[in-house]
């Protein structure tokens, strides 16, 4: 597990590296206590960085899931 301090409400944390970019798997509480994920993608350019985030709460987690599942296995 990596646990990304300065993000106080960041719960777990994976981190994935691939080449020039980077990708993050968190598990984040929102203000009301309901733990959420939250998939990040930062890549680095000339000017800096650029981060792209989805968030997916816990009744949606199935759903999504499938369909990634389903994506995925269209690729091979």
């Amino acid at each position: 597990m990596e646990l990304r301090k300065h993000q106080s409400n960041i719960v777990y944390s994976k981190r994935i590296k691939a080449g020039k970019r980077v990708y993050f798997f968190d598990i984040r509480e929102d203000s009301k206590g309901q733990n959420f994920i939250c998939i990040s993608e930062s890549r680095k350019t000339n000017e800096g960085f650029i981060k792209q985030t989805i968030v997916v709460y816990p009744e949606d987690i199935e759903k999504f899931y499938k369909a990634f599942e389903e994506v995925k296995n269209s690729l091979k």
